[in-house]
Order: structure tokens, then sequence, then C-alpha cells
């Protein structure tokens, strides 16, 4: 399998500590979300699966976080998945990897929309307030992995009667745009808001060299699907967790 999107993912949502194990990607930042805390295993597969386990284990215990690994599915991982099921890993968050090729054809809908190139203030209180995130520390975490990034982006929030309603940002990177954190608030839902936000990044993108998008969505959020299904999103290949608390 081709692990593109696996890296552009990686590099778009950076972690705080990153430490390369013999093919192995692990990814610390201090809890905050399993993408960013996790063991990648994109290169290598079978080779000391038991020795990288144990390194694995002890390191994520030392840090105080549950144990996780990503796995994607395909054929090169299947002996990581099945060891790490019989070793009592839990598998959770079952998530469908979708790209779409006609960027070109997007047209956004600005109204009530501030669109900037970087991570403003009122973007990271929008999402903190659409997110109900509260606690001092995470949010800390946060900005440091936003500072991290280091590939242009499209950030875009949304108002309504001057209320923060949404929000959502993405990544550009070798003609593709990830899209990231796309989320409306609970009260200004199924008003259309997700498509807008979806739409203005992408079409924000094109301007700015992408050819192409791709997201990561759970399965099931069957309304998030519904949405980027309408767009132009197709499913690519699906991933999931393994954790072991």
């Amino acid at each position: 399998m081709d692990f593109f999107l696996e890296e552009l993912t990686m590099n778009a949502w950076p972690s705080l500590q990153t430490i390369l194990l013999d093919g192995w990607i692990i990814r610390m930042a201090d809890g905050y979300t399993k993408r960013a805390n996790s063991i990648n295993p994109i290169y290598s597969f079978e080779k000391n699966l038991d020795e990288k386990m144990r390194y694995c284990e002890t390191i994520f215990r030392k840090n105080s976080l549950p144990v996780i690994y990503k796995i994607v599915d395909c054929e090169e991982q299947k002996i990581i998945d099945q060891k790490l099921e019989r070793a009592g890993y839990e598998k959770i968050d079952a998530t469908s990897v979708q790209v779409c090729k006609n960027i070109q054809e997007v047209h956004s809908y600005k109204e009530a929309l501030v669109i900037d190139k970087k991570f403003t203030e009122n973007w990271i209180h929008c999402f903190y307030q659409c997110s109900n995130i509260k606690d001092k520390k995470t949010m800390e975490n946060i900005e440091n992995m936003l500072r991290n990034i280091r590939h242009d982006i499209v950030s875009v929030y949304k108002t309504e009667n001057g209320m923060f309603a949404g929000c959502g940002y993405g990544v550009i990177e070798k003609g593709f745009v990830g899209l990231f954190d796309i989320i409306v608030k609970e009260e200004y839902r199924k008003k259309g808001y997700g498509t807008d936000i979806v739409k203005t990044i992408l079409s924000e993108a094109k301007e700015h060299g992408a050819k192409n998008a791709y997201l990561a969505v759970v399965n099931d959020n069957i309304a998030a699907k519904s949405i980027y299904e309408k767009i132009g999103f197709k499913e690519t290949y699906t991933y999931w967790y393994r954790i072991k608390i």
C-alpha cells in the first residue's frame, strides 16, 4: 500500500514529540487526540515485532499514556493487527479516509465566514467553544501543535449574529489539502454550515495550488459522511486504533 496520505496527515497534525523506531513512527502529544498519540507502523511490518511492541509499551507507560496503535486496513499490517488482538488490544474508532479529486468544481459560500492563512485568536476561541474545550493544559497543547504545522494553511470560522457557530482548517502540501477539525456548535447544526466551511476551505486551497483533498471521518459519523459524499469525497481506505489501557 502507498502510505502517502498517512505522511500528509502526520505533517498536517503534528505531534509534540516524534520517535523513529526502525520504520515505526511513535507520536506523543500529552494525550490530546489518538492521531497524535499513537504508534504508526507504516514502513516496517514483520521485523522484530515483539521487541518493538515492548519498547512502545514501555515508552507510553513512562509518559503516563495509554498504548495506542494506528492500524491501516492493508495486507502489510495484518500481522501486526492480529498480534495486537492476541495481546489484548481493543479495536476502536474505525475511520474512513476519503479523497476528493474534483475540488476545481467546488464553489464556496462565504457569507458570515472569516477566512485566513493563519490561526487567529478568534479561530482558536471558536474551536474551543465548538469543541467545549476548557482545560488550560489541553489548550496549551493544541496551540503548540498548531504552531508546529509547517505548510500553508486555510483557516475558516463561521459566525451567526456575532456568535461563533463553526470552524475548520485545511493544510496544503504536494497538491493536496487535508481537512481537519471541521466542527459546528451543537445549536447551529443542520443548517448546512459544515458544508459551507468545507467548500470554503476547498475553494481557498485551490487558489494556492491544491488539486485534490483528503480527510478522515469516523465510520459512525453518518451526518458528516453524507456531507462529504455530496461534495465528492470517496473512500480510499480505512484505519482503526488498537488500544491497551
